[in-house]
């Protein structure tokens, strides 16, 4: 938290960066650079550590919804409508 107090313009273009990087940090698109960059910032920016956190709890359960390890989620979906009806 004195991170963001001793640096508000560091903290501000890290939190920039951070929620428009979220996405590609989880799926493993960011250099070495920017992972280090978005979890240093996580740490101490409860908004951005709660958007990863839901990000991930999202892409979790968009797992959770395959028919078939490897499948498509579409297919599970669709395969999960027609079993409920």
């Amino acid at each position: 938290m004195r991170h963001m107090l001793r640096h508000p313009i560091r903290f501000m273009r890290d939190h920039r960066f951070t929620g428009s990087r979220a996405s590609a940090y989880l799926d493993g698109e960011l250099d070495a650079a920017g992972r280090r960059r978005v979890e240093r910032h996580a740490r101490v920016c409860p908004q951005c550590h709660q958007l990863i956190e839901s990000l991930r709890q999202t892409i979790a359960g968009l797992m959770g919804l395959r028919s078939e390890p490897g499948g498509e989620i579409a297919d599970g979906v669709i395969a999960r409508l027609h079993h409920e009806r």
